[in-house]
């Protein structure tokens, strides 16, 4: 039940949300309401153990005998990344109460309702094709909140991002509906059969197809001429998710799906793993050079997914809990700039970092928080993006000495910029606020609040996130929906290797929370 509540009920939020009379308070207290008991929900996800539903036939797939299903599913992964798209929904509402137009805020969180429930729709689907109608359905209500409420060049940055994202997964339908038409079947288990019977380039073909869907998504270079300006252009609350929780979708994508399906080359996993390390150091430096404060943190978010896809292919013993912590970091940390970008935004009235300055001393609260954003993002020890990054270095070594010092090249443009960027915002000369009315609420200050003192407490205790599940660290039916297929012969690794890396992995936290405290 709490799975089916998570993926429908916000639908049914939204639904309600839309009927209610009015233009203001009511829509904007049902949708915080609603919300909140999402975000309650998926608390109760990460503490509740696995779970699986009943598998539902939903439909025929046209040209095929194939069946599908209506199956969903939870594991640690997906358990962390649903409570990501919640509670980075619920800030989202609560910004977007003094960003968005009074009479335009009720339509607003009728879009962010629908998002919620394709993401976390797409993170807890079991069946193949069902986890493709939601990572499709995504693009929809982000498009529209986009070209409806962005900035001056909304509507270019929302045709950009539609396109690219709708173009970029037509592969992988293609791929799918192959797949599942040859094979008569749609779960990860029994398409992973049905390819053993395939042969190497057709594998490779497929593989692409899919791969091809998740890099735009996430995005990783050379696919992300989407991503800055769909950020810059989005409202701020908006961007929070794109960044905090519907990135995240790319990487999961390749993680489970790519992985669990495909038997790859050791030149695939090669190739995989400089593109993510090309993808950090080009972010980085990208971030490094920009003057726009969303696009400086678009790129950023850029360079830290793209650490984490390198983390996925080196497929060291550290390599699961790298992910998950570096990704659980990720959101709440970037999600907590984009929204206080936005609030510094209305209060300067410019994106400009040339433009801002002075904020600590004329919002005192608000600089405070900015810059315990911001330092909190430099990944100082004794918080959850240091123990992410140092994990994913720990599972670079593991490949090599030169992956392990373009990684640590990354570290060190991501300071650089994170300093510039709280320079330019909070200290330095104070310009004249376009609206010196503009104040940081008591609801924001406490949402940015509690989202830093979680990165302070997974930080200091990271086992929270991937020792919450003390007994079943994954859970056994959906282990068997995702077996793994890669080069035995090159990485080491036995039959089921992506579950017993998995399960090795949370085994040894206990020595890698060691080292990390040493």
């Amino acid at each position: 039940m709490l799975l089916h509540i998570l993926v429908l009920a916000p639908f049914f939020a939204a639904l309600l949300v839309a009927l209610v009379g009015g233009r203001g308070t009511s829509a904007y207290r049902l949708s915080l309401f609603s919300a909140a008991l999402l975000s309650l929900a998926s608390v109760a996800l990460i503490a509740g153990g696995d779970l699986t539903t009943t598998a539902i036939d939903w439909f025929k797939l046209p040209g095929s005998d194939a069946s599908v299903k209506y199956w969903l599913g939870s594991y640690t992964i997906n358990a962390w990344l649903v409570f990501l798209s919640c509670v980075l929904s619920l800030a989202s509402l609560v910004f977007a109460k003094s960003s968005v137009a009074e009479g335009e805020f009720k339509n607003f969180s009728v879009g962010i309702l629908a998002l919620l429930g394709t993401m976390n729709g797409a993170f807890l689907a079991l069946d193949a094709v069902l986890f493709f109608f939601f990572f499709e359905a995504m693009v929809i209500p982000a498009a529209l909140l986009m070209a409806a409420y962005g900035g001056k060049d909304r509507k270019p940055a929302a045709m950009n991002f539609a396109i690219y994202t709708l173009v970029g997964s037509a592969p992988m339908a293609i791929a799918l509906w192959y797949m599942v038409a040859k094979s008569g079947v749609t779960t990860a288990s029994d398409l992973f059969t049905f390819l053993q019977g395939e042969s190497a380039e057709n594998q490779a073909t497929l593989a692409i197809a899919f791969l091809l869907a998740f890099l735009v998504k996430t995005p990783i270079f050379p696919f992300h001429g989407w991503q800055a300006s769909a950020y810059a252009e989005s409202p701020a609350p908006l961007s929070a998710i794109l960044t905090g929780a519907m990135s995240k979708v790319g990487v999961y994508g390749i993680l489970i799906w790519v992985l669990s399906l495909f038997t790859l080359s050791e030149t695939f996993f090669t190739t995989m793993l400089w593109l993510g390390l090309i993808t950090a150091v080009y972010g980085g430096l990208m971030a490094l050079r920009g003057t726009d404060v969303k696009k400086i943190l678009a790129f950023s978010s850029m360079g830290h997914l793209g650490l984490a896809v390198a983390a996925i292919f080196t497929f060291s013993p550290k390599m699961f809990p790298a992910i998950l912590v570096l990704l659980v970091g990720h959101g709440l940390s970037a999600g907590s700039l984009f929204l206080l970008s936005g609030v510094a935004e209305r209060m300067t009235g410019t994106r400009e970092l040339s433009k801002m300055g002075g904020l600590v001393k004329s919002k005192p609260v608000f600089g405070f928080l900015f810059g315990a954003a911001g330092i909190i993002a430099l990944a100082v020890p004794g918080t959850a993006g240091f123990i992410g990054e140092f994990l994913v270095m720990l599972s670079l070594w593991d490949v090599g000495p030169l992956p392990t010092l373009v990684g640590a090249i990354c570290l060190v443009l991501s300071a650089a910029y994170m300093l510039r960027l709280i320079q330019g915002v909070i200290f330095g000369k104070a310009n004249q606020c376009e609206e010196n009315s503009v104040h940081l609420g008591v609801l924001e200050g406490s949402v940015i609040g509690a989202f830093l003192f979680l990165l302070l407490l997974f930080g200091l205790r990271p086992g929270l996130i991937y020792e919450i599940r003390t007994t079943e660290p994954v859970n056994a039916p959906v282990v068997e929906e995702i077996p793994t297929a890669v080069p035995q012969d090159t990485l080491n690794v036995t039959e089921g290797a992506l579950e017993n890396q998995i399960v090795d992995s949370v085994k040894t936290e206990s020595a890698l929370e060691g080292s990390t405290n040493d």
